[in-house]
């Protein structure tokens, strides 16, 4: 379900990668690390993978670099120096992993921070500040990633290299070309580079090393009317001669946008968004690409919590189309079903988080980063609605059952609560209860085990429910100024039994 990682990981920027490492062939997702809370991302890079075949059990393979292995080689040493957006590719030359990322704290090259500017083997960044993409590798896509090397990518400003995205594209030959993308608001810029070291810049023509042999990926603001770079490179090929470039637009940073082209280098002819993670959303940046598993293509993205530096993983399926000369991606909706095509199943408990529809300033608090990732949506007032799409409710027995929802609440003020179901196709919909509920607690952490009784026994029945229809379930709340009341998580049940994890 969304978001795809348990509760207590925020990983934002995630860029997901097929590879087949040791006979098994499994999604690798390539994130930052929320873990400054009130900043940008973190010290390290941790690997996340899935089987192809079960996108719903990730796994955590623990850190796989720091940003201290950096400050060892004499860059960037700043206090709380921390890693950017990632990208990994594996080079079928070297039967190698390589990792990108960047530091996200500026430093100078003053024999302190880094290393003197003028000594001979010093790598360059912008003016008087360091480089900032690093470049680091092993031999397996989980890491450790080791022998960190400072990429020399010429930067269009002083935010310097920013949001590495790699491609290793494979020729009829069987020989590699390996491109690299970087830089940010309306400094994209994009190098061919050496596939025996993978960061060096060369000259596509003479295939020798040329620092200046870069170019812009994107026109700039004066003479692109469609679209304009912000930041969140990530390159792709989907078919043959067929590529897509995917980034965050100065336009919509909220949204993934994305071009397509003949080649590494374009030229770009505009696509269109493919996911806008503000639509019914608290508003925030945006950052991740797509990759194509088990035959079905998914875009993988982030959303924010309370902030942009609380941020978690999240995908939906895409519908990936070569039309012609044309890569067609219709722009998809932020669910929380995530791969779950056909729904999820709604008697199980579910994290408030899984929640994909806010109509007002209601939040996760996902400054509260508790031990269980139960982060509480907060600040929920009169008039605000929390929507969960969709359900499979294909499941729900036929005949006279006893069935309630169950909420982990904090109640502040007396609120009054309205279940309603939506039919996915916008069709029906009913009002399963209205409840009014009465408490106050001054105690943050008091949270209560709440069942409330639905008012429908014959569910089945009276719904029409058929096994290919989906819902959405909707929380409306209403009550007097201030805040009302706090969510955990909730679960439909069946006779009142409580699942077995309660």
């Amino acid at each position: 379900m969304n978001p795809i990682l348990p509760p207590f990981a925020f990983v934002p920027d995630g860029e997901p990668r097929v590879f087949d490492h040791e006979g098994e062939k499994r999604v690798y997702l390539y994130g930052s690390r929320d873990e400054r809370i009130t900043d940008f991302c973190g010290y390290g890079h941790d690997v996340w993978s899935a089987p192809v075949n079960n996108l719903n059990s990730w796994t955590c393979h623990g850190e796989a670099f720091n940003v201290e292995q950096v400050m060892d080689i004499g860059y960037g040493k700043v206090p709380e120096q921390h890693f950017g957006a990632p990208d990994c590719v594996y080079n079928p030359i070297s039967h190698k992993y390589y990792l990108y990322t960047f530091l996200g704290k500026l430093y100078q090259l003053d024999d302190k921070e880094g290393p003197l500017k003028d000594l001979p083997n010093t790598v360059p960044g912008f003016d008087r500040y360091g480089p900032k993409c690093v470049m680091a590798q092993s031999y397996s896509p989980t890491g450790p990633f080791t022998d960190p090397v400072m990429c020399d990518w010429p930067a269009g400003n002083r935010e310097g290299t920013f949001d590495p995205g790699v491609l290793v594209d494979q020729q009829d030959d069987g020989s590699i070309r390996v491109y690299a993308y970087w830089g940010m608001k309306d400094c994209p810029r994009c190098a061919e580079i050496d596939p025996l070291d993978m960061h060096t810049i060369i000259n596509p023509q003479t295939r020798k090393p040329d620092r200046n042999a870069w170019r812009r990926t994107l026109p700039s603001a004066k003479d692109n009317h469609n679209s304009v770079l912000f930041e969140a490179n990530s390159i792709r090929k989907v078919a043959k001669n067929k590529y897509v470039f995917i980034y965050s637009a100065v336009e919509k940073p909220s949204a993934l946008t994305y071009c397509y082209g003949k080649s590494p280098f374009g030229p770009w002819s505009y696509g269109g968004r493919i996911i806008d993670n503000r639509i019914n959303w608290p508003p925030g940046n945006n950052h991740g690409s797509i990759a194509q598993i088990n035959g079905q293509w998914y875009v993988f993205y982030h959303r924010q919590t309370c902030d942009d530096y609380n941020r978690q993983a999240m995908m939906e399926p895409i519908d990936l189309r070569i039309q012609n000369d044309h890569v067609v991606i219709p722009e998809v909706e932020m669910t929380s079903q995530g791969c779950n095509i056909e729904g999820l199943n709604p008697f199980r408990p579910y994290n408030i988080s899984t929640c994909c529809y806010i109509n007002h300033d209601a939040y996760i608090n996902g400054k509260k980063r508790d031990h269980n990732g139960l982060n509480p949506m907060v600040d929920i007032r009169n008039g605000t609605a929390l929507g969960m799409k969709y359900l499979n409710l294909s499941s729900v027995p036929k005949g006279k059952h006893d069935f309630g929802i169950r909420f982990n609440i904090q109640i502040i003020k007396s609120v009054t609560v309205s279940i309603l179901l939506i039919e996915a196709t916008g069709g029906s919909r009913f009002e399963l209860g209205h409840f009014s509920l009465s408490g106050e607690s001054a105690d943050n952490d008091n949270f209560d085990n709440i069942v409330l009784p639905l008012e429908i026994q014959d569910f089945s029945d009276q719904l029409n429910f058929h096994k290919k229809n989906k819902w959405a379930l909707f929380i409306r709340f209403s009550g007097t100024d201030g805040e009302l009341c706090r969510i955990k998580e909730f679960e439909f049940l069946k006779d009142f039994s409580f699942s077995d994890s309660h």
